[in-house]
């Protein structure tokens, strides 16, 4: 079955986890079409500046009716919602959405098989109250887990505010206060890993295993690692390295994105440290 896998803009730091839902979704059947980059931006970022927002909406639903799939597959909380919620009323899109989470749980059966490698740990799940609502992710993300061998998942009923940590990101107080919480119930349960459900939170929690506090996995990643996927975390080793990132990352990407902007727009988010 031939689909779109749109991923977005903003996943862009972290490659491992599109190729992984990639090649996760050729294993299941699937012969999946890529889009995402700028060209592809949903027009959440610009939410604020309506005529922006409804430009890149406009073209963004423009490009995938172009594919010509009957079914876009959506990565990115953001996107989803923006599609929902805005593209369908506004515009007319061709093709049905579907979050990723929900077409593997729904195909979770066919997944099972595929994970044939232990990964010994007990997992504390990374829950947002708000996307819930529109895909019960909250549950579907335990299940999916729970078929890695030698997952454990931690039963804990802690929801963070918001529907993602990018926002909270920006109310230091509301973040600082989520990670403490999130600690202590880790703590309580003696959990070995926290596990992210969105590429957004892992960005904001991953410093936790850069300041030694815990391991930090987005689901994707263990679900990889089980399939005996070969995919690393770069942007965990990036932020590990702090200030000397730029020597953890290869010369000729370095150079392909330019220094200076590296400078000016990853360098700082990979010496942020994680609010606690």
């Amino acid at each position: 079955m031939k689909i779109t896998f749109w991923y977005g803009c903003n996943v862009l730091r972290h490659g491992d986890i599109i190729h992984a839902c990639i090649d996760v979704l050729r294993l299941l059947g699937y012969d999946p079409s890529p889009a995402g980059g700028p060209d592809f931006c949903c027009g959440s970022t610009k939410d604020s500046n309506a005529v922006a927002a409804d430009g890149m909406a406009s073209r963004t639903v423009e490009r995938l009716n172009k594919r010509g799939n009957d079914t876009v597959v959506a990565w990115c909380p953001s996107c989803h919602l923006q599609s929902a919620e805005f593209h369908e009323k506004g515009y007319e899109p061709k093709y049905g959405m579907q979050y990723f989470m929900e077409l593997l749980y729904e195909k979770r059966e066919q997944l099972r098989p595929l994970l044939r490698h232990e990964v010994p740990m007990r997992v504390f799940v990374h829950r947002h109250m708000g996307f819930h609502d529109m895909v019960p992710v909250n549950d579907m993300a335990p299940a999916l887990l729970s078929m890695i061998p030698g997952i454990e998942v931690v039963e804990d009923n802690y929801r963070g505010p918001g529907y993602m940590c990018a926002h909270l990101a920006t109310v230091p107080a509301a973040m600082t206060r989520l990670v403490r919480e999130t600690e202590a119930r880790m703590r309580r349960a003696k959990a070995d890993a926290l596990v992210t459900l969105y590429h957004q939170c892992q960005r904001e929690l991953v410093g936790l295993e850069a300041q030694g506090v815990t391991q930090v996995f987005n689901y994707m990643q263990l679900i990889a690692r089980s399939m005996g996927l070969p995919y690393e975390d770069e942007y965990k080793a990036w932020k590990k390295a702090g200030p000397e990132a730029a020597r953890a990352i290869d010369e000729a990407r370095l150079q392909k994105v330019g220094i200076q902007f590296f400078d000016r727009a990853v360098l700082p988010e990979l010496i942020k440290k994680t609010p606690r």
